[in-house]
């Protein structure tokens, strides 16, 4: 470290390469006193989980988890294995349809979903099919988000709807 003729203060690459680890340790220190584990679910607490296939565990995930009196089903998707069928409105009536029997067996349907999270790989798509997700909803309309993305898990896959319900 050294001061040059104009008064400024130079730091040699050394010098500031320890520094840094000094201030990152610093931080590392009050990051860690800082840090909140997770607060333990109850022991009352139950998770009711609902499988859809087989496909579901061999990935690791649910098709829909029950917890208290909300529902959150997984990202569903319209296309079978094969990419079928291929356009996004016919995709999109597929996945409802799949949700819709997620919630038939939680002994609900559609009107009782408080958000919707929608992910396609075609906005415009989407925009174009909003008559039908309207017609499925009826008069209920959830808090909604609607998201390109450039791929879907299925390359074929051009929609994935999630939803969480409000159970009675």
């Amino acid at each position: 470290m050294y001061l040059t003729a104009s008064g400024n203060l130079v730091v040699s690459s050394i010098l500031a390469g320890l520094l840094l680890a000094a201030n990152c340790a610093t931080a590392q220190k009050q990051s860690a006193a800082t840090f909140t584990p997770p607060v333990p679910r109850p022991a009352d607490a139950t998770l009711d989980a609902y499988h859809a296939g087989p496909w579901e565990r061999q990935i690791g995930y649910s098709q829909a988890i029950r917890s208290g009196n909300m529902l959150y089903v997984s990202g569903t998707v319209g296309a079978n294995g094969q990419g079928q069928p291929a356009d996004l409105d016919s995709q999109m009536k597929n996945a409802y349809g799949a949700i819709q029997k997620t919630l038939a067996h939680y002994h609900t349907d559609l009107s009782h979903v408080v958000m919707e999270r929608i992910y396609t790989t075609d906005i415009e798509a989407l925009i174009r099919s909003q008559g039908t997700r309207k017609q499925l909803y009826g008069n209920s309309a959830p808090a909604a988000t609607w998201v390109e993305v450039r791929r879907l898990y299925g390359s074929a896959d051009k929609i994935e709807i999630e939803v969480q319900v409000a159970l009675d």
